[in-house]
């Protein structure tokens, strides 16, 4: 599927599109409009183009995505179409390769105030020598520390003349996100797409994907942008939704049900070290020769004693990523259970999903049907819907956010989750009479 332009990638639902779109003309004609600032706010009457952006919306909503398209249309050259998609500019920003894109890195738990002023603010302030604009883009800005977000807050309030900073976090609530800078930005909140919209964007961005494959991985995503991405490009990513869909089967299996979830516990913390061990020796060797730690000749030994509470820090903020990390792999294990317990209750309400018929027990509505989230268990919803009550349905759904919600208070993946299978198993009779 070819796209007509870049924006093609973001949600038309909240008027984000339309928004972006305005801007980026916006900006072009500033850039026309040259150095008077009469000329440049008479190119931009609406005050369509600011220096400073917010993106919010919840968990694969195309936040991240959002902020790199329009910084593409800002870098574009075409000379007619904004935001072509095909230019150079277009291509190496949306690669990250362009000179005049800045992406901020979040390889540990925080963004710390002393990278934030010599890696982004320091890099804002030159003029841009190869494109109109400079973009910097914190895709995780809600990870600032309060002394990063002070030192961003500064150049924000006094703004380079040709740089825009474009940042996402999940809310706009203090505990994500500073509340003196979010008064600096413009905010643009991007909602969860539908499954149309984020099959459009798979195809657009995989088009070797063929439109079933696409269709797939769209709709078991639930509009998760980034979920959609790896399901259909990933065989583990699809084989971590098969474990946790089955985990829901093992409800009525109470002999193997929790060594079931001590597995999925132990998978996850795997699959973090896994992915975490290649940044970590990177991190370490780069720390490493910051320090001079192997160096010979004097002083030598004096550095080496310096280094270990440095080494200590990076080690502590390794262990808290693979942390986060772990949880991350888990929650997105139970929202796929929920899914699939959503489309029991689905069956059990009798509302017909896809056109189909109402099942015994329920009536259909009018207007736009509810479709099954994952079409490949239908048969599976079908016998939880057939074995558990509604309300059993409903309380096994309120079993698995108990477990999130434990984690979020620091509860242990493999306890959370064996206190929600015994919560689920009451919930639906098992081994009752």
């Amino acid at each position: 599927m070819e796209q007509a332009s870049v924006f093609d990638r973001v949600t038309e639902s909240g008027g984000v599109r339309a928004t972006l779109v305005a801007a980026a003309r916006a900006a072009r004609a500033i850039v026309r409009a040259g150095d008077d600032p009469a000329a440049r706010a008479a190119a931009d009457p609406k005050g369509e183009m600011t220096h400073s952006w917010l993106f919010t919306g919840p968990p694969g909503s195309g936040r991240s995505t959002t902020a790199k398209v329009f910084a593409q249309a800002l870098l574009c050259t075409d000379p007619e179409i904004v935001g072509c998609g095909r230019c150079r500019g277009c291509e190496t920003a949306k690669a990250g390769t362009h000179a005049e894109i800045q992406i901020a890195e979040t390889m540990g738990v925080s963004i710390g105030v002393e990278y934030t002023r010599e890696e982004l603010v320091r890099w804002a302030y030159a003029l841009p020598t190869t494109a109109d604009w400079r973009v910097v883009i914190i895709k995780k800005a809600d990870r600032l520390t309060p002394e990063a977000a002070n030192a961003l807050l500064k150049a924000v309030e006094e703004p380079p003349a040709r740089t825009v900073f474009l940042m996402c976090a999940p809310t706009t609530d203090p505990a994500d996100f500073s509340v003196t800078l979010r008064s600096r930005c413009r905010h643009v909140y991007v909602p969860t797409p539908t499954s149309e919209e984020v099959v459009t964007a798979l195809r657009i961005e995989h088009p070797e994907l063929t439109v079933e494959q696409a269709e797939w991985a769209g709709t078991v995503a639930n509009g998760h942008i980034g979920r959609a991405k790896k399901l259909a490009t990933d065989e583990g990513t699809r084989e971590w939704r098969g474990r946790a869909l089955d985990l829901v089967e093992a409800v009525f299996d109470p002999a193997t049900s929790y060594l079931r979830t001590r597995e999925l516990a132990s998978k996850a913390e795997a699959e973090s070290k896994r992915k975490n061990e290649p940044i970590e020796e990177v991190e370490l060797e780069k720390l490493s020769n910051a320090l001079g730690l192997g160096a010979k000749g004097k002083g030598a030994q004096a550095a080496t004693r310096g280094a270990a509470k440095e080494i200590k820090d990076l080690e502590a903020d390794q262990k808290r990523r693979r942390k986060r990390d772990t949880l991350e792999f888990v929650d997105i294990a139970l929202m796929d259970m929920i899914g699939l317990l959503r489309d029991a209750l689905l069956v059990s309400s009798g509302i017909p999903a896809d056109g189909g018929d109402a099942v015994a027990g329920g009536a259909g509505g009018g207007g736009s049907m509810p479709t099954p989230i994952n079409p490949d268990r239908r048969r599976t919803a079908a016998e939880l819907a057939r074995r558990v009550p509604a309300e059993g349905l409903v309380a096994s759904i309120d079993a698995v956010m108990d477990a999130r919600h434990a984690m979020a208070r620091n509860v242990r993946p493999a306890v959370a989750l064996d206190g929600m299978m015994g919560a689920m198993q009451v919930a639906c009779r098992v081994g009752q009479r």
